[in-house]
Protein backbone atom coordinates (compact mmCIF):
# COMPACT_ATOMS: atom_id res chain seq x y z
CA UNK A 1 0.00 0.00 0.00
CA UNK A 2 1.26 3.52 -1.27
CA UNK A 3 2.23 6.11 1.87
CA UNK A 4 -0.50 7.99 0.52
CA UNK A 5 -3.15 5.06 1.18
CA UNK A 6 -1.73 4.02 4.54
CA UNK A 7 -2.06 7.66 5.54
CA UNK A 8 -5.95 7.57 4.52
CA UNK A 9 -6.41 3.85 6.08
CA UNK A 10 -5.08 4.82 9.06
CA UNK A 11 -7.38 8.16 9.05
CA UNK A 12 -10.36 6.03 8.88
CA UNK A 13 -9.31 4.00 11.54
CA UNK A 14 -9.13 6.60 13.85
CA UNK A 15 -12.59 7.48 12.38
CA UNK A 16 -13.93 4.06 13.31
CA UNK A 17 -12.71 3.54 16.96
CA UNK A 18 -14.33 7.29 17.19
CA UNK A 19 -17.55 5.91 15.85
CA UNK A 20 -18.12 3.08 17.81
CA UNK A 21 -16.70 4.21 21.23
CA UNK A 22 -19.56 6.19 22.20
CA UNK A 23 -21.87 3.01 21.74
CA UNK A 24 -19.53 0.60 23.21
CA UNK A 25 -20.23 3.12 26.84
CA UNK A 26 -23.28 3.28 25.89
CA UNK A 27 -23.71 -0.64 26.21
CA UNK A 28 -21.19 -0.35 29.52
CA UNK A 29 -23.48 2.51 31.34
CA UNK A 30 -26.45 0.22 30.66
CA UNK A 31 -23.95 -2.70 32.55
CA UNK A 32 -23.24 -0.70 35.27
CA UNK A 33 -26.85 0.19 36.00
CA UNK A 34 -27.83 -3.30 35.62
CA UNK A 35 -25.39 -3.99 38.37
CA UNK A 36 -26.88 -0.92 40.76
CA UNK A 37 -30.21 -0.84 40.54
CA UNK A 38 -29.72 -3.58 42.99
CA UNK A 39 -27.02 -4.21 45.27
CA UNK A 40 -27.45 -6.88 46.94
CA UNK A 41 -29.11 -9.24 44.61
CA UNK A 42 -26.39 -7.61 41.65
CA UNK A 43 -23.23 -9.07 44.02
CA UNK A 44 -24.99 -12.04 44.62
CA UNK A 45 -25.27 -12.49 40.99
CA UNK A 46 -21.74 -11.19 40.51
CA UNK A 47 -19.79 -14.03 42.71
CA UNK A 48 -21.74 -16.18 40.31
CA UNK A 49 -21.48 -15.27 36.70
CA UNK A 50 -18.07 -14.99 34.33
CA UNK A 51 -20.63 -12.55 32.79
CA UNK A 52 -20.68 -10.30 35.92
CA UNK A 53 -16.74 -10.96 36.42
CA UNK A 54 -16.01 -9.42 32.53
CA UNK A 55 -18.47 -6.63 33.37
CA UNK A 56 -16.64 -5.51 36.31
CA UNK A 57 -13.04 -6.37 34.90
CA UNK A 58 -14.19 -3.80 31.88
CA UNK A 59 -15.16 -0.99 34.66
CA UNK A 60 -11.81 -1.50 36.28
CA UNK A 61 -9.93 -0.95 32.80
CA UNK A 62 -12.46 1.86 32.43
CA UNK A 63 -11.02 3.48 35.62
CA UNK A 64 -6.97 2.78 34.71
CA UNK A 65 -6.93 -0.50 37.12
CA UNK A 66 -5.27 -3.05 34.33
CA UNK A 67 -3.44 -4.88 37.41
CA UNK A 68 -7.24 -5.61 38.65
CA UNK A 69 -9.01 -5.71 35.06
CA UNK A 70 -6.47 -8.43 34.14
CA UNK A 71 -7.34 -10.17 37.31
CA UNK A 72 -10.80 -9.92 36.98
CA UNK A 73 -10.89 -11.46 33.47
CA UNK A 74 -9.10 -14.28 34.14
CA UNK A 75 -11.27 -15.16 36.92
CA UNK A 76 -14.14 -14.99 34.09
CA UNK A 77 -12.20 -16.76 32.20
CA UNK A 78 -12.06 -19.47 34.53
CA UNK A 79 -15.44 -19.76 35.69
CA UNK A 80 -16.24 -19.84 31.90
CA UNK A 81 -13.56 -20.65 29.24
CA UNK A 82 -15.94 -19.24 26.43
CA UNK A 83 -15.96 -15.41 27.91
CA UNK A 84 -16.25 -13.50 25.13
CA UNK A 85 -16.00 -10.32 27.25
CA UNK A 86 -13.08 -11.38 28.99
CA UNK A 87 -10.98 -12.18 25.92
CA UNK A 88 -11.53 -9.05 24.98
CA UNK A 89 -10.77 -7.29 28.41
CA UNK A 90 -7.39 -8.80 27.89
CA UNK A 91 -7.19 -7.81 24.65
CA UNK A 92 -7.73 -3.98 25.63
CA UNK A 93 -5.25 -4.61 28.39
CA UNK A 94 -2.48 -5.80 26.07
CA UNK A 95 -2.98 -2.93 23.58
CA UNK A 96 -2.20 -0.35 26.79
CA UNK A 97 0.92 -2.30 27.55
CA UNK A 98 1.92 -2.02 24.38
CA UNK A 99 1.29 -6.09 23.23
CA UNK A 100 -0.05 -5.74 19.68
CA UNK A 101 0.31 -8.70 18.21
CA UNK A 102 -0.99 -10.38 22.00
CA UNK A 103 -4.34 -8.19 22.05
CA UNK A 104 -5.13 -9.29 18.28
CA UNK A 105 -4.74 -12.87 18.86
CA UNK A 106 -7.54 -12.35 21.98
CA UNK A 107 -9.55 -10.18 19.81
CA UNK A 108 -9.79 -13.10 17.18
CA UNK A 109 -10.65 -15.34 19.99
CA UNK A 110 -13.38 -13.02 20.97
CA UNK A 111 -14.70 -12.23 17.78
CA UNK A 112 -15.13 -15.93 17.58
CA UNK A 113 -16.80 -16.85 20.22
CA UNK A 114 -19.18 -13.81 20.20
CA UNK A 115 -18.73 -12.61 16.72
CA UNK A 116 -22.78 -10.32 17.53
CA UNK A 117 -20.07 -7.86 19.47
CA UNK A 118 -19.28 -4.31 18.20
CA UNK A 119 -16.64 -3.61 20.08
CA UNK A 120 -14.61 -6.63 19.17
CA UNK A 121 -15.36 -6.21 15.57
CA UNK A 122 -14.71 -2.65 15.87
CA UNK A 123 -11.41 -3.31 17.27
CA UNK A 124 -10.48 -5.83 14.42
CA UNK A 125 -11.24 -3.88 11.85
CA UNK A 126 -9.10 -0.98 13.03
CA UNK A 127 -6.66 -3.01 13.46
CA UNK A 128 -6.92 -4.57 9.94
CA UNK A 129 -6.85 -0.79 8.83
CA UNK A 130 -3.52 -0.20 10.15
CA UNK A 131 -2.18 -3.37 8.84
CA UNK A 132 -3.60 -2.39 5.28
CA UNK A 133 -5.80 -5.18 5.12
CA UNK A 134 -9.23 -3.08 3.87
CA UNK A 135 -11.31 -6.46 2.69
CA UNK A 136 -10.82 -7.49 6.19
CA UNK A 137 -12.06 -4.59 7.91
CA UNK A 138 -14.93 -4.43 5.72
CA UNK A 139 -15.69 -8.46 6.68
CA UNK A 140 -15.69 -6.78 10.66
CA UNK A 141 -17.73 -4.04 9.61
CA UNK A 142 -19.96 -6.13 8.02
CA UNK A 143 -20.41 -8.07 11.10
CA UNK A 144 -21.15 -5.29 12.94
CA UNK A 145 -23.89 -3.87 10.61
CA UNK A 146 -25.69 -7.31 10.22
CA UNK A 147 -26.27 -7.68 13.81
CA UNK A 148 -26.43 -3.94 14.64
CA UNK A 149 -28.28 -2.14 11.89
CA UNK A 150 -28.77 0.62 14.17
CA UNK A 151 -24.92 1.80 13.70
CA UNK A 152 -25.56 2.66 10.36
CA UNK A 153 -25.88 6.32 11.19
CA UNK A 154 -22.35 6.01 12.61
CA UNK A 155 -20.62 3.71 9.74
CA UNK A 156 -21.94 4.75 6.99
CA UNK A 157 -20.05 7.79 6.86
CA UNK A 158 -16.65 5.34 7.85
CA UNK A 159 -17.68 2.93 5.08
CA UNK A 160 -17.45 5.88 2.43
CA UNK A 161 -14.47 7.22 3.45
CA UNK A 162 -12.99 3.70 3.42
CA UNK A 163 -13.82 3.47 -0.59
CA UNK A 164 -11.10 6.28 -1.22
CA UNK A 165 -8.83 4.22 -0.38
CA UNK A 166 -6.50 2.42 -3.74
CA UNK A 167 -7.77 -1.26 -4.08
CA UNK A 168 -11.41 -0.42 -2.81
CA UNK A 169 -13.24 -1.44 -5.17
CA UNK A 170 -11.58 -5.30 -5.30
CA UNK A 171 -12.58 -5.29 -1.66
CA UNK A 172 -16.30 -3.78 -1.44
CA UNK A 173 -17.05 -6.04 -4.37
CA UNK A 174 -16.17 -9.16 -2.29
CA UNK A 175 -17.92 -8.10 0.30
CA UNK A 176 -20.77 -7.22 -1.96
CA UNK A 177 -20.40 -10.77 -3.57
CA UNK A 178 -22.08 -11.98 -0.23
CA UNK A 179 -25.23 -9.43 -0.45
CA UNK A 180 -25.29 -7.85 2.99
CA UNK A 181 -28.53 -6.47 3.90
CA UNK A 182 -26.89 -3.02 4.68
CA UNK A 183 -25.05 -3.12 1.05
CA UNK A 184 -27.94 -1.04 -1.01
CA UNK A 185 -29.31 0.98 1.85
CA UNK A 186 -25.52 2.21 2.45
CA UNK A 187 -25.15 2.65 -1.28
CA UNK A 188 -28.45 5.39 -1.80
CA UNK A 189 -27.07 6.70 1.35
CA UNK A 190 -23.85 7.43 -0.27
CA UNK A 191 -25.75 8.86 -3.27
CA UNK A 192 -26.95 11.82 -2.00
CA UNK A 193 -24.09 12.80 0.07
CA UNK A 194 -22.63 16.13 -1.35
CA UNK A 195 -20.11 16.12 -4.87
CA UNK A 196 -17.45 15.48 -2.61
CA UNK A 197 -18.19 11.94 -2.21
CA UNK A 198 -17.98 11.51 -5.82
CA UNK A 199 -15.21 9.18 -6.56
CA UNK A 200 -16.23 6.91 -3.26
CA UNK A 201 -19.52 6.38 -5.02
CA UNK A 202 -18.10 5.79 -8.45
CA UNK A 203 -16.07 3.33 -6.46
CA UNK A 204 -19.28 1.57 -4.88
CA UNK A 205 -21.10 1.75 -8.49
CA UNK A 206 -18.04 -0.01 -10.31
CA UNK A 207 -17.80 -3.00 -7.11
CA UNK A 208 -21.76 -3.01 -7.39
CA UNK A 209 -22.57 -3.44 -10.96
CA UNK A 210 -19.59 -6.53 -10.79
CA UNK A 211 -21.48 -8.78 -8.35
CA UNK A 212 -24.85 -9.98 -10.53
CA UNK A 213 -28.05 -8.95 -9.25
CA UNK A 214 -26.69 -6.13 -6.83
CA UNK A 215 -28.30 -3.46 -7.94
CA UNK A 216 -31.69 -3.49 -7.84
CA UNK A 217 -33.86 -0.99 -8.99
CA UNK A 218 -34.09 1.69 -6.04
CA UNK A 219 -29.98 1.50 -5.97
CA UNK A 220 -30.19 2.51 -10.13
CA UNK A 221 -33.15 5.15 -9.19
CA UNK A 222 -30.35 6.50 -6.27
CA UNK A 223 -27.37 6.70 -8.59
CA UNK A 224 -29.36 7.69 -11.88
CA UNK A 225 -30.87 10.93 -9.79
CA UNK A 226 -27.69 11.59 -8.51
CA UNK A 227 -25.55 12.32 -11.99
CA UNK A 228 -29.31 13.79 -13.07
CA UNK A 229 -29.01 16.44 -10.54
CA UNK A 230 -25.44 17.01 -10.97
CA UNK A 231 -26.37 17.43 -14.85
CA UNK A 232 -23.83 14.63 -16.44
CA UNK A 233 -26.41 14.16 -18.59
CA UNK A 234 -24.67 11.35 -20.74
CA UNK A 235 -22.99 9.56 -18.07
CA UNK A 236 -26.65 9.38 -16.78
CA UNK A 237 -27.93 7.54 -19.75
CA UNK A 238 -25.37 5.49 -20.36
CA UNK A 239 -25.97 4.11 -16.57
CA UNK A 240 -29.55 4.03 -17.52
CA UNK A 241 -29.40 2.47 -20.58
CA UNK A 242 -27.48 -0.33 -18.53
CA UNK A 243 -29.89 -0.70 -15.87
CA UNK A 244 -32.76 -1.83 -18.49
CA UNK A 245 -33.70 -5.14 -19.60
CA UNK A 246 -32.15 -6.39 -22.67
CA UNK A 247 -36.02 -6.21 -24.11
CA UNK A 248 -35.81 -2.87 -23.72
CA UNK A 249 -32.30 -1.70 -24.78
CA UNK A 250 -33.33 -2.73 -28.10
CA UNK A 251 -36.22 -0.41 -28.49
CA UNK A 252 -34.06 2.76 -27.75
CA UNK A 253 -34.83 5.55 -29.73
CA UNK A 254 -34.84 9.81 -29.26
CA UNK A 255 -38.08 9.43 -27.25
CA UNK A 256 -38.13 6.26 -25.56
CA UNK A 257 -41.24 4.14 -24.91
CA UNK A 258 -43.34 6.70 -26.94
CA UNK A 259 -46.23 4.12 -27.58
CA UNK A 260 -45.80 3.31 -23.99
CA UNK A 261 -45.58 -0.77 -23.95
CA UNK A 262 -43.79 -0.96 -20.90
CA UNK A 263 -44.83 0.24 -17.59
CA UNK A 264 -43.62 3.96 -17.08
CA UNK A 265 -40.82 3.36 -14.01
CA UNK A 266 -39.99 6.94 -13.77
CA UNK A 267 -36.63 6.24 -13.28
CA UNK A 268 -34.03 7.96 -15.63
CA UNK A 269 -34.87 8.46 -19.26
CA UNK A 270 -37.97 6.67 -19.44
CA UNK A 271 -41.53 8.25 -18.59
CA UNK A 272 -42.17 10.05 -15.16
CA UNK A 273 -45.84 10.15 -14.14
CA UNK A 274 -46.60 11.81 -11.12
CA UNK A 275 -49.97 12.63 -9.30
CA UNK A 276 -51.65 15.65 -10.59
CA UNK A 277 -54.95 16.80 -8.33
CA UNK A 278 -58.29 17.24 -10.60
CA UNK A 279 -56.96 14.97 -13.17
CA UNK A 280 -56.23 11.00 -13.28
CA UNK A 281 -53.10 9.78 -15.72
CA UNK A 282 -52.85 6.57 -16.33
CA UNK A 283 -51.19 4.01 -19.67
CA UNK A 284 -54.57 2.33 -20.95
CA UNK A 285 -54.87 -0.13 -23.86
CA UNK A 286 -56.04 1.32 -27.24
CA UNK A 287 -60.01 1.06 -27.48
CA UNK A 288 -59.78 0.72 -31.46
CA UNK A 289 -56.15 -0.76 -32.58
CA UNK A 290 -53.38 -2.47 -30.72
CA UNK A 291 -50.92 -1.40 -28.43
CA UNK A 292 -51.43 1.28 -25.61
CA UNK A 293 -51.79 5.27 -25.15
CA UNK A 294 -51.25 7.53 -22.32
CA UNK A 295 -54.27 9.09 -21.19
CA UNK A 296 -55.13 11.87 -19.36
CA UNK A 297 -58.85 12.19 -18.04
CA UNK A 298 -59.53 15.50 -16.19
CA UNK A 299 -62.33 15.62 -13.67
CA UNK A 300 -64.26 19.21 -14.09
CA UNK A 301 -62.17 21.08 -11.43
CA UNK A 302 -58.75 22.29 -11.19
CA UNK A 303 -55.77 20.58 -12.51
CA UNK A 304 -52.37 21.70 -12.17
CA UNK A 305 -50.76 20.01 -15.28
CA UNK A 306 -47.35 21.75 -15.98
CA UNK A 307 -44.98 18.63 -16.19
CA UNK A 308 -45.93 16.24 -14.30
CA UNK A 309 -46.03 13.53 -17.14
CA UNK A 310 -42.53 14.12 -18.73
CA UNK A 311 -39.31 12.31 -20.42
CA UNK A 312 -35.87 13.26 -19.97
CA UNK A 313 -34.32 13.26 -23.48
CA UNK A 314 -30.57 13.99 -24.98
CA UNK A 315 -30.69 15.46 -28.03
CA UNK A 316 -27.45 15.76 -30.32
CA UNK A 317 -27.90 19.37 -31.31
CA UNK A 318 -29.95 20.24 -34.41
CA UNK A 319 -33.15 20.04 -36.02
CA UNK A 320 -36.02 17.75 -34.74
CA UNK A 321 -39.55 16.98 -35.60
CA UNK A 322 -41.40 15.91 -32.40
CA UNK A 323 -44.33 14.06 -33.47
CA UNK A 324 -47.10 12.14 -32.11
CA UNK A 325 -50.45 10.50 -32.42
CA UNK A 326 -53.38 12.35 -30.34
CA UNK A 327 -57.23 11.42 -29.62
CA UNK A 328 -59.80 14.36 -27.48
CA UNK A 329 -63.14 13.69 -25.77
CA UNK A 330 -64.67 16.60 -24.89
CA UNK A 331 -61.40 18.41 -24.12
CA UNK A 332 -62.41 21.74 -21.96
CA UNK A 333 -59.67 24.01 -20.94
CA UNK A 334 -59.38 27.87 -21.47
CA UNK A 335 -56.24 27.55 -22.60
CA UNK A 336 -55.80 23.91 -24.17
CA UNK A 337 -53.41 21.03 -23.99
CA UNK A 338 -50.12 20.81 -24.87
CA UNK A 339 -46.44 18.67 -25.53
CA UNK A 340 -43.47 20.84 -24.37
CA UNK A 341 -39.60 20.42 -25.72
CA UNK A 342 -37.51 22.96 -23.02
CA UNK A 343 -33.84 22.61 -21.99
CA UNK A 344 -32.93 20.82 -18.87
CA UNK A 345 -30.15 22.73 -18.45
CA UNK A 346 -31.93 26.56 -18.00
CA UNK A 347 -35.58 25.71 -18.63
CA UNK A 348 -36.02 27.47 -21.78
CA UNK A 349 -38.23 26.33 -24.22
CA UNK A 350 -37.43 25.19 -27.19
CA UNK A 351 -40.59 24.28 -28.85
CA UNK A 352 -44.76 23.66 -28.49
CA UNK A 353 -47.07 21.51 -30.06
CA UNK A 354 -50.47 23.55 -31.27
CA UNK A 355 -53.41 23.46 -28.26
CA UNK A 356 -55.50 20.89 -28.08
CA UNK A 357 -59.24 21.19 -27.00
CA UNK A 358 -62.66 20.09 -28.05
CA UNK A 359 -63.08 16.15 -29.47
CA UNK A 360 -61.13 14.94 -32.49
CA UNK A 361 -60.12 11.23 -33.58
CA UNK A 362 -57.04 10.12 -33.37
CA UNK A 363 -54.64 12.46 -35.73
CA UNK A 364 -50.88 13.40 -35.77
CA UNK A 365 -49.31 16.35 -34.75
CA UNK A 366 -45.72 17.66 -34.76
CA UNK A 367 -44.11 20.60 -33.99
CA UNK A 368 -40.22 21.32 -34.85
CA UNK A 369 -37.77 22.74 -32.30
CA UNK A 370 -33.82 23.34 -32.82
CA UNK A 371 -31.78 21.86 -29.79
CA UNK A 372 -28.57 24.65 -29.55
CA UNK A 373 -24.97 23.69 -29.59
CA UNK A 374 -24.52 25.11 -26.08
CA UNK A 375 -26.42 25.01 -22.93
CA UNK A 376 -29.13 22.30 -23.73
CA UNK A 377 -27.20 18.90 -22.99
CA UNK A 378 -30.77 17.29 -21.61
CA UNK A 379 -34.16 18.27 -22.85
CA UNK A 380 -37.53 17.88 -21.06
CA UNK A 381 -40.57 16.41 -23.09
CA UNK A 382 -43.88 17.53 -20.72
CA UNK A 383 -47.31 17.30 -21.26
CA UNK A 384 -48.93 21.04 -19.82
CA UNK A 385 -52.04 22.99 -19.77
CA UNK A 386 -51.25 26.10 -21.21
CA UNK A 387 -52.32 27.95 -18.03
CA UNK A 388 -51.05 30.84 -16.80
CA UNK A 389 -52.75 31.92 -13.44
CA UNK A 390 -54.87 28.94 -11.00
CA UNK A 391 -57.99 30.27 -12.90
CA UNK A 392 -57.10 28.77 -16.44
CA UNK A 393 -56.13 25.40 -14.50
CA UNK A 394 -59.86 24.20 -14.62
CA UNK A 395 -60.27 21.52 -17.36
CA UNK A 396 -62.58 18.59 -18.20
CA UNK A 397 -62.50 16.08 -20.78
CA UNK A 398 -60.09 13.49 -21.47
CA UNK A 399 -57.13 13.17 -23.86
CA UNK A 400 -54.85 10.07 -25.30
CA UNK A 401 -51.49 9.87 -26.57
CA UNK A 402 -49.65 7.16 -28.51
CA UNK A 403 -46.36 7.16 -31.04
CA UNK A 404 -44.56 10.19 -29.96
CA UNK A 405 -41.35 10.83 -31.26
CA UNK A 406 -38.30 12.93 -31.96
CA UNK A 407 -37.07 12.64 -35.79
CA UNK A 408 -33.48 14.63 -36.51
CA UNK A 409 -34.08 16.87 -39.61
CA UNK A 410 -32.09 16.90 -42.73
CA UNK A 411 -30.20 20.22 -42.39
CA UNK A 412 -31.89 23.06 -44.53
CA UNK A 413 -35.64 21.53 -43.84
Amino acid sequence: MSRAAAIAARSAAALLIAALLGWRLLGLTLSMQRLHADPAAAHAWAAQSAAAAADWAQQRFDAGDTAAASRLARAALIASPLSADAYRVLAEVALRRGASASAEARLHIAARLDPRDAATQAWLAAAALRDGHLEAALWHLDAILRVHPTLAARLYPQLLTLARVPGAALAYRAVFAAHPPWGGDFFRWACVQPATADAPVRVLFAALRAVPDALHAADWSAYLDRLIGQRRWLPAYMAWVESLPPAQQQHLDNIFDGDFQYPPSGRGFDWRISYVPGAEIAVVPRATASGNALQVRFLDQRAPLAGQVAQLLVLAPGRYRVSGQARLHGLQNDRGLQWVLSCADNGGQLGASARMRGSLPWHDFAFDVEVPAQGCGAQWLSLRLAWRIPAEQWADGRAEFTDLRAMRLAPGR
